[in-house]
């Protein structure tokens, strides 16, 4: 009797939990949680999954036919450790001496220094995802309405456990012994990986569970909305009584979430939504919202890596060239990518500086990887990366595809002092091939400086004027205008205004000048002249207030207002003089009465 119980026992822990995956079941219990992440064996510093502790990635890569290249590398050393052709439809998840991915409708297990199969397992249904820690192997897949937890030994492979669902399980991640599988979009369940026992299971009260992230001491889960970090006090369910976070994420990224979906089959393997992701590594609390680790995050965006501070300002950028970064991750001590012709870069999350450059050696496309470099800080201190130049390079991209993003690092940009900067934004106004939306932009964002220092930028750029037998014409000159009118009321050096005074005035006496630029052109002159404008502004409307130009009402504004708030009673005279002459064209009397009467 005693041998069947013991029997009975031994078959009811292969199965799993049958009470695992239920709609009904306790939740956000503090107790049962604080046990479950006490049995995790977690390192106590962020350290790599694989047993020698070393930080590596595992890429894949095009190959001939059906199948791919998987290569790995060492990233300490920067050596290939090996390559293997492989039929993968996943991504790869990182065990103790092993790694795991779905190749073809086999779970297969290679070993880590070389590559080699160790075991394979078939799928039986439609998979979901895998995860790994350093002992064991976890899928997830769907047959008929059901879907399936299983639990295989990373040695061997052989089936440990599996535990059913009645309603959608999402991809699950692991470490320290524990499985976290989300269901219904509403649970985050932990299961007990050597047994398959339920542990506890949290329950989102204000935000869905949808996304995991997890490190070699952490796990996240959360939304696109945000992430809570799991700690005691998930067990309330609520974002403002958890430990939760979310970044300010700019419009032009838009598309960047936290982590993958994990209901998303889509996916489970390597792809382009891997290009627009939040970097973060976090420091513990006891209270209050997450901590990001120096108080700076990252957000990688295709070809670039952009560093924010808390105060969600882009502190630094890096551009990598020619080629998109199709991997990233974040070490805690630095922002890591990996680019589509193998090359991998290292980036310190505060400063920007490159702090390691690596190489797979390949000329096959790489379509993604996975980095197991938790805790990775490489020597090289690196050289603080210059943000200009790095947003210049950004700006200055040919690539339609980032405009949005172009958009983005000419407003940072523009909130940088110094005329080099005015040169850039200006020369990105003289770029034919730059879209008119950016241009709009960046000519917002002249305006709105305010940099004193930028003036001789302005100037030079009104340098360039019609010239019919050179073929020139003026490059931007309304907006270069408003840029100098924008500085009115500043400090400015009196050699810098004479200057810009002389410059205008050429547009302002030019018969080929648009009329939408003469006014602006006019508004400038008021704006920092001083005084010295007064002159050649009212010889300018005494010239052409009977001329067709003298009919153009944005020209009879400007120069109407121009003349009445900054002249003195000379030029005011003038004004009167002009109102009622009855040569001067219709509506300029109107206009010069209603910018006397603002006086």
């Amino acid at each position: 009797m005693k041998r069947a119980l013991v029997l009975l026992l031994l078959v009811g822990a292969g199965c799993g939990g049958k009470a695992v995956f239920r709609l009904s079941s306790d939740e956000n219990n503090a107790f049962a949680l604080d046990k479950a992440l006490a049995q995790r064996q977690l390192p106590a510093t962020p350290t790599p999954v694989n047993d020698a502790h070393q930080p590596r990635l595992y890429a894949l890569a095009n190959a001939a036919g059906a199948n791919k290249t998987i290569l790995a590398l060492d990233l300490a050393s920067g050596n290939v450790m090996w390559k293997a052709d492989a039929e993968v439809k996943s991504r790869i998840a990182v065990g103790g001496d092993f790694i795991v991915a779905l190749e073809g409708n086999s779970l297969v297990a290679r070993d880590q220094a070389r590559g080699q199969p160790r075991w394979r397992h078939s799928v039986p249904g439609t998979y979901v995802g895998h995860a790994a820690d350093r002992e064991r192997a976890y899928v997830v897949w769907k047959s008929g309405s059901t879907w399936w937890l299983a639990a295989l030994d990373g040695a061997g492979g052989k089936q440990l456990w599996k535990a059913d669902a009645a309603g959608v399980l999402g991809a699950p991640q692991a470490h320290g012994g524990v499985v976290y599988v989300p269901f219904l979009s509403q649970w985050l369940t932990l299961v007990d990986g050597r047994s398959g026992r339920l542990l506890t299971r949290v329950r989102g009260i204000d935000e869905q569970i949808s996304t995991l992230r997890v490190t070699s001491t952490t796990a996240y889960y959360g939304s696109k909305q945000g992430m809570f970090e799991l700690d005691g006090r998930s067990s309330t369910g609520l974002r403002a009584e958890a430990t939760y976070g979310k970044v300010a994420i700019p419009a032009q990224l838009e598309r960047t979430t936290y982590a993958r979906d994990a209901y998303d089959d889509v996916q489970a393997a390597y792809t382009a939504n891997d290009r627009t992701r939040v970097l973060w590594a976090t420091t513990p609390v006891k209270q209050g919202p997450m901590a990001f680790a120096g108080g700076t995050y990252a957000i990688h965006h295709f070809r670039f890596l952009l560093g924010f501070g808390a105060d969600g300002e882009v502190r630094w950028a890096y551009s990598h060239p020619r080629v998109e970064l199709v991997a990233s991750d974040h070490t805690g001590a630095v922002v890591v990518g990996l680019s589509a012709s193998g090359e991998v870069v290292a980036v310190d999350p505060v400063t920007g500086a490159v702090r390691a450059q690596k190489s797979l050696g390949t000329s096959q496309q790489v379509l993604g990887g996975t980095f197991d470099a938790d805790g990775w800080a490489p020597a090289a201190e690196g050289q603080a990366a210059d943000p200009v130049a790095a947003l210049v390079g950004i700006l200055r991209d040919r690539d339609a595809r980032f405009d949005r993003v172009k958009e983005l690092a000419a407003g940072v940009l523009a909130k940088m002092p110094g005329p080099d900067v005015t040169r850039h934004l200006l020369e990105t106004l003289a770029d034919n091939r730059a879209p008119q939306r950016l241009k709009d932009a960046v000519v917002e964002q002249l305006v709105a400086r305010r940099d004193p220092s930028g003036l001789p930028a302005l100037t030079a750029q009104l340098a360039v004027r019609t010239d019919y037998l050179a073929k020139t014409e003026p490059d931007a000159l309304g907006a270069t205008a408003r840029a100098i009118a924008g500085l009115e009321g500043l400090a400015l050096d009196t050699g810098h205004v004479e200057a810009a005074l002389a410059a205008l005035e050429v547009h302002l006496d030019a018969p080929t000048t648009p009329t939408a630029d003469l006014a602006q052109v006019i508004g400038a002159m008021a704006a920092i002249g001083g005084g010295a404008e007064r002159q050649p502004l009212a010889s300018h409307l005494l010239l052409y207030h009977a001329d067709d130009l003298g009919g153009e009402a944005a020209w009879q504004r400007a120069i109407s207002i121009a003349l009445a708030r900054k002249g003195g009673p000379g030029e005011r005279a003038v004004l009167r003089r002009v109102a009622g002459d009855p040569r001067s064209r219709p509506g300029l009397a109107s206009a010069i009465r209603d910018a006397l009467g603002v006086e």
